[in-house]
């Protein structure tokens, strides 16, 4: 009993555990994109790259821009929170937090995978997507603020994610090296 209370309350606010499931949070999705896209690029440069700069490819992009993106989408996250009044935000930053930047990447995933849209200056499906986007945060917001079971299984979905994350982390840091020992 004692520890499903220490559990709820370590869930509350903002402190290192919460921090790190946001971040956790923004590291999945855009790094699963990133995964998506050298997969996508990968057979066109097998045809002319070593294993070498194969390796140089995916290094740079997990962790020159991978985890440029998922940490500029953590402290964009973590700004709104300490904007917002704590009611709003804060007081279930977890899982408002984490919802905020998994729904963020995602579609900002859908609107790098149509470049077309902002090239064209398509004004329709760029309203669609801002629409849309602002709707599923509400919907997102409003379910996880009055439904305990939202937030649970935002909760839940992201304790899974977080070990997924950390390796990330240490790919990112692995590339990191990689880039470094390429450049210098």
């Amino acid at each position: 009993m004692a520890e499903s209370t220490k559990t709820t309350t370590a869930k509350r606010g903002i402190n290192k555990a919460t921090l790190w499931i946001v971040f956790a949070a923004a590291v999945f999705p855009t790094h699963i994109w990133a995964l998506v896209d050298f997969l996508q690029e990968y057979p066109a440069w097998i045809k002319r790259m070593n294993t070498s700069e194969l390796l140089g490819s995916f290094s740079y992009m997990m962790g020159v821009f991978a985890l440029p993106d998922a940490v500029f989408l953590f402290l964009g996250v973590l700004v709104l929170a300490l904007i917002l009044p704590y009611r709003f935000f804060r007081e279930k930053f977890a899982a408002m937090g984490s919802a905020l930047a998994l729904i963020t990447a995602v579609w900002f995933i859908i609107f790098h995978s149509y470049p077309l849209w902002l090239e064209q200056r398509q004004l329709v499906p760029l309203g669609l997507w801002a629409v849309s986007y602002v709707l599923i945060l509400g919907v997102a917001y409003f379910q996880i603020l009055r439904n305990p079971k939202a937030e649970a299984l935002v909760d839940n979905f992201m304790q899974r994610a977080v070990s997924l994350s950390a390796l990330y982390l240490f790919i990112d840091f692995l590339s990191l090296i990689n880039v470094l020992i390429r450049n210098f």
